[in-house]
């Protein structure tokens, strides 16, 4: 059963989907909140799984609930309901590390698909804005990454281990780890997870693993 949080501004708005989401045979809606103020004691009261967010709420944005869970390592991914469908608001969003990112013009069997997709661990984005993602170009960020680079990056996105990476590649675990290090520096990024959002950013095929990055790391 995934355990759902809903923060909408909009009471009506919220009921709704309060009462969309607990139709679902597999979801559980364990608390709703009007605000970022009134939602961030519930994270630690309910432990949502999955908290769908209004982008834009009264009081902040839901990227702020994104940062909250991070900053606390606070297990739960955030999934944000927009009218927003332009590349630039759509990056942002994915970079602070909101998992989910669904238009509020798709489909209630969409936004269902959205939240299962990520309560899985696999990033969620709605087509129209993989689209535009996909045909950004992207290769002026990536472009300091040596070849060697770019190989363990792609397999790094695409849910490879470190000692899978090294199999495929032929090299040691010893040069996996140095290539890895070296890609966080040029692309200014800390852990896997941090990675993955970097390439769903930028429409880049992705397959995370549901695990920690100390998981990751081996």
């Amino acid at each position: 059963m995934i355990r759902i949080m809903v923060v909408e501004d909009h009471e009506m708005v919220r009921d709704a989907l309060a009462n969309l989401l607990g139709d679902a045979p597999d979801m559980d809606v364990v608390a709703t909140a009007g605000s970022i103020r009134d939602a961030l004691p519930l994270l630690d009261k309910h432990r949502p799984q999955i908290v769908l967010a209004d982008l834009a709420l009264e009081d902040g944005s839901g990227m702020e609930l994104a940062r909250a869970l991070r900053r606390s390592r606070r297990k739960g991914s955030v999934v944000v309901l927009t009218g927003h469908c332009d590349v630039f608001t759509a990056k942002k969003t994915l970079v602070e590390g909101v998992a989910g990112y669904v238009l509020k013009s798709q489909s209630s069997g969409e936004l269902l698909e959205a939240i299962r997709t990520v309560a899985i661990g696999i990033p969620y984005v709605a087509p129209e804005i993989a689209d535009k993602l996909a045909s950004a170009d992207s290769s002026r960020e990536t472009e300091a990454l040596s070849r060697r680079e770019h190989d363990v990056f792609r397999q790094l996105v695409s849910g490879c281990r470190s000692n899978d990476i090294a199999r495929h590649l032929s090299i040691s675990l010893k040069t996996v780890e140095t290539h890895r290090a070296s890609i966080n520096r040029k692309l200014a990024v800390r852990t896997t997870a941090d990675l993955v959002r970097f390439a769903v950013a930028r429409g880049m095929p992705v397959v995370p693993r549901v695990s920690s990055d100390r998981a990751d790391s081996r």
